[in-house]
């Protein structure tokens, strides 16, 4: 592939910049988690870590709703190791984080792979304004990021399947010089289990995807890197089906599908409907992130691209464009069929992998149209105009949505300033041999369940059985 090299500065330093406003949004949404606390589920996994741990796993995978998913409750253990509600603000902005370096690493293989020669800036602004587009566009951005229970069954596989990702593409572009070695081998195959582990959904995704890249890799690999990659390739496939199965034999799925689950023809019709509607709600409810998504690689790659194309590659490459969205589909479809099976159209929560997929589709088709009519704006004019509508999508929209998430810190501060106020107040009745404790409620945040005015709930049980009294129960405030 020809060098998408350019060496003007002014291009430049518009990517240095929307890497750093980029990276700067990241921040942001990181220190927007600091303010996260104990909510719902949270209350529970709290008390089956802090008495019996491995019962409680055991009874979880048994018995539990969504006690298969293996992983994330794993993961809720370790931030219970760590400190438990301590713990939890630094889990946004750990994840995020590895999320920044996941993405940057595995756009520097993909560099690698298309033997593209284009700058550091280039590779991490590509590789950053994915997880811009995506969680600007995100369902639920709070339930997904910062809810410990969602965001290790949601968010979790989203950022170490990147890992996993940006390790198999560094894998195959080695495969070509030498052998991929047991190591390699073996942490695709954990790593792989792992991801799967956090949810159905995320197996599906991760499923589909090995699949048809072994069919990639085999119609248009060349040896021997191609058996190497394949070796590989179905290594990590074989782990996906073991977390699959491991997820699927698990009697608590009985409690998810309920008695009626749909069959088979009726899964996949829904599947493909549900897909269908939420590209379709995408583009009429976020057409400014959607249309940016494209625009921005497009004009990246209409000012970068000095490709002298033959009328058999621009045939190729539309054709590539329609089977990008075809795939895009596809796996959309299979990242909704699990949550068809169990409750219907997903929740907004699970829609973040279909979220994820639409964006990288998109933009993947925006970078390789903007290769298709480079020649059309070649004119120095043209190229100008370009750069300055480039940085107006890659400066000036990113620091727009950053002055609007900065805005939101007031009300997460003031929200958990409250939570900690009611705890302190919590365990003060409690050291004066209060029993039955009636504190104050205040609203959830974005669809996330808060303390109940009734005793019995399920998450005051499971609050009451935390903080070590008979019950608890919220009512609301009287206004001054």
């Amino acid at each position: 592939m020809e060098h998408f090299l350019n060496k003007n500065k002014t291009l430049q330093i518009i990517l240095a910049l929307g890497s750093l406003i980029f990276f700067l949004l990241m921040l942001v949404y990181s220190y927007q988690g600091w303010f996260t606390r104990y909510m719902a589920d949270d209350y529970c996994n709290a008390n089956m870590f802090s008495t019996d741990a491995v019962g409680g796993l055991v009874d979880r995978y048994l018995t539990g709703f969504g006690g298969n998913r293996y992983s994330n409750i794993w993961l809720v253990g370790v931030s219970e190791f760590f400190g438990g509600l301590q713990s939890i603000p630094y889990l946004p902005v750990v994840h995020i984080m590895i999320w920044v370096v996941g993405l940057v690493w595995a756009m520097s293989e993909v560099k690698k792979l298309l033997k593209a020669d284009w700058s550091f800036p280039m590779t991490s602004f590509l590789g950053l304004s994915i997880g811009f587009f995506t969680l600007i566009q995100a369902p639920n951005l709070y339930q997904i990021v910062y809810w410990r229970s969602s965001m290790s069954t949601h968010f979790a596989p989203v950022v170490y399947g990147t890992l996993l990702i940006a390790h198999l593409l560094r894998q195959a572009n080695n495969a070509h010089a030498r052998e991929i070695s047991t190591s390699a081998h073996g942490i695709a195959f954990i790593a792989a289990f792992i991801v799967g582990g956090f949810s159905e959904p995320s197996d599906a995704v991760q499923i589909t995807v090995l699949i048809l890249s072994i069919a990639a890799v085999w119609y248009w690999g060349k040896t021997p890197a191609r058996n190497r990659i394949l070796k590989l390739l179905a290594w990590t496939l074989g782990a996906a089906l073991l977390s699959f199965l491991v997820m699927a034999i698990s009697p608590a799925n009985s409690r998810r599908l309920g008695d009626d689950p749909p069959g088979l023809t009726q899964l996949i019709h829904d599947s493909f409907l549900y897909g269908y509607i939420f590209i379709k709600k995408t583009v009429i409810e976020l057409p400014l992130p959607t249309a940016l998504s494209i625009f921005t690689p497009a004009t990246l790659m209409g000012m970068y691209a000095k490709f002298e194309l033959s009328e058999t590659q621009k045939r190729n490459l539309w054709m590539m464009v329609i089977g990008i969205l075809f795939l895009m589909y596809l796996l959309i479809v299979a990242s909704f069929s699990p949550s068809v099976l169990g409750q219907g159209y997903p929740v907004p929560r699970v829609q973040f992998y279909a979220r994820l997929v639409m964006t990288l589709s998109l933009m993947v088709d925006g970078a390789l149209l903007g290769v298709l009519f480079s020649k059309r704006f070649s004119h120095p004019v043209l190229q100008w105009a370009m750069v300055i509508v480039f940085f107006a999508a890659a400066i000036l929209y990113p620091l727009r949505v950053i002055v609007r998430e900065y805005n939101k810190f007031p009300e997460y501060r003031e929200r958990a300033e409250l939570w900690d106020e009611r705890q302190a107040l919590i365990y003060q009745m409690k050291a004066q041999g209060e029993t039955k404790l009636t504190v104050a409620q205040f609203d959830g945040v974005y669809g996330t369940k808060e303390l109940d005015t009734f005793e019995t709930h399920w998450v005051n049980k499971c609050a009451a059985r935390y903080y070590g009294v008979k019950s608890i129960r919220a009512i609301p405030q009287e206004s001054p």
